[in-house]
């Protein structure tokens, strides 16, 4: 949410004006909450120093890093200034005013600033990239914005919806409070022992729908839980019928080594579903007289790659699936590692991936409808993704294709899974 607020109130102390910093000035602020925006395409943000002033505080810079925005692949990101004599730190960016995306602080001590480090150790890729990654845990929301705080594998941040980002359907009226966390009597908790996997994980089950109805599958199904807000937007969409009644089974990726390893692609991970999972949710189910009309698959990233390797792989079981930002690299990992943009375009479609493999028709997708989204902010994502598209319609998919004004976020994702939903469930609503 985007305030806009009497310039005399917030912009005073670049002019020079009396009264900036205190906490008459800082609670006028937080009653209108932030970020603020100053046109249609440019953006303040301000953060207060909690230990105050220049001479009082340790910290020395604060990045503002905006999701895609911010560029990780440098020394010199965009920072926050600080106001002299004061414990005011502010910042201007301009942003597409249909972007939608999440962003952060970063407060540094001065022996982590990217000039001290640099000079420490070397100049190369990787040790930016080892700085970065240290800094970024470091990352912390904005507590002048009102908007709940978003919780992702770097650690938590905040929501930016420019003035003319498309309107999210459901997602608006959890923001607003105006619905209620889903409650754990409401939800099934299975705990998956996985014999051919060697691995275990708790997987949940929550149900619109009192008969029979899809399964839909949620990859990476940590994110998607009660305390996201998605199961409450479902049922909430589902009340106003604007989408269908499921069945939605939470699949939790273990940890990152295990995700790369399972949602690459990886055959065993499907079979284990299928012979170990879906056989308990079938049982479960038929015990509150509820059964699966259709299967749908659905994860981001990496996960948006695995749905669609489950969609071509098991045509009897999945014909419809959502590809958010799906890393279509795979499984030529140093291109997700490109320096420049340029050398990921130079190169044909990656060897063995699933744009290879349908455009030498050794997969088939002509029973395949597939809702596909990557955001305009994601550099080389967007080459993937239109190969892709290109090899999907080629095999004679069923495409709904969107490039949303944003970057590789959750905040995005959010929007994306339902539109999906409504869009693959569509000729279920009532």
């Amino acid at each position: 949410m985007i305030s806009v607020m009497d310039l005399n109130v917030r912009l005073v102390f670049l002019r020079g004006g009396e009264g900036v910093g205190t906490d008459h000035w800082w609670e006028r602020l937080k009653t209108e909450g932030s970020p603020f925006l100053k046109t249609q395409d440019r953006v303040q943000f301000l953060w207060r120093d909690p230990q105050g002033d220049e001479h009082s505080s340790d910290t020395v810079c604060v990045i503002l890093d905006v999701n895609s925005i911010t560029d990780h692949h440098t020394w010199t990101p965009k920072c926050l200034q600080r106001v002299a004599g004061t414990d005011v730190w502010f910042a201007e960016l301009d942003i597409n005013p249909q972007w939608r995306g999440s962003y952060s602080f970063i407060p540094l001590k001065a022996h982590q600033l990217p000039e001290v480090v640099k000079q420490q150790g070397d100049d190369s890729v990787q040790a930016q990239r080892d700085w970065w990654v240290s800094v970024a845990a470091q990352q912390i929301f904005d507590p002048l914005n009102s908007l709940p705080v978003l919780r992702s594998g770097w650690g938590v941040s905040s929501a930016l919806h420019m003035p003319n980002a498309p309107k999210e359907v459901g997602w608006e009226a959890w923001d607003k409070g105006d619905l209620p966390r889903v409650s754990r009597d409401a939800i099934k908790t299975f705990h998956w022992v996985s014999e051919s996997l060697i691995n275990h994980r708790d997987c949940q089950l929550f149900s619109t729908a009192k008969g029979k109805a899809p399964l839909v599958i949620l990859l990476d199904g940590q994110k998607w839980g009660a305390g996201s807000g998605c199961l409450s937007v479902l049922d909430f969409l589902t009340d106003q019928k604007q989408l269908p009644p499921a069945h939605y089974l939470l699949v939790p990726s273990i940890d990152s080594k295990t995700r790369w390893q399972e949602l690459s692609c990886y055959r065993p991970f499907w079979d284990a579903i299928h012979s170990e999972l879906l056989p308990d949710v079938a049982q479960y189910l038929n015990h509150t007289a509820c059964s699966t009309s259709e299967y749908l698959v659905a994860g981001q990233s990496l996960g948006g790659l695995s749905s669609l390797y489950a969609g071509l792989t098991f045509p009897k079981r999945y014909r419809k699936v959502i590809s958010l930002s799906g890393s279509y690299w795979w499984p030529e990992v140093n291109r997700m590692h490109a320096s420049h943009l340029e050398e990921a375009l130079s190169n044909s479609p990656p060897k063995g991936g699933l744009a290879e493999r349908l455009e030498s028709k050794t997969l088939d997708a002509a029973h395949l409808s597939v809702y596909q989204t990557v955001g305009s902010g994601e550099a080389d994502m967007c080459f993937y993704n239109d190969q892709m598209l290109n090899a999907l319609n080629n095999s004679g998919a069923d495409v709904c294709y969107h490039v949303f004004c944003g970057g590789h976020d959750w905040l995005s994702w959010r929007s994306g899974l339902v539109e999906g939903l409504r869009y693959l469930l569509s000729n279920e609503v009532d």
